[in-house]
């Protein structure tokens, strides 16, 4: 099995981003915990896991929604 050079390069790519922005969770978490405590911290992140779990159930609703009308 042959892979192409544009598997590699967005296997890569990939890999950075998440390294990133696990890597500014952690650095916004550690603030927060700092500054708040962790009942803070925690409160923040669970406001923030709330809000991308509204927005997700909404956009699932929505497909839904349409697929159900065709």
């Amino acid at each position: 099995m042959k892979l192409g050079g544009k598997f590699w390069v967005v296997l890569i790519a990939s890999i950075v981003g998440v390294v990133v922005a696990g890597a500014i969770v952690v650095a916004l978490f550690g603030w927060a915990w700092y500054e708040l405590g962790f009942l803070g911290a925690f409160l923040i992140l669970s406001g923030i896991l709330l809000g991308f779990g509204y927005v997700y159930d909404r956009r699932e609703q929505n497909r839904r929604k349409r697929l159900a009308a065709s």
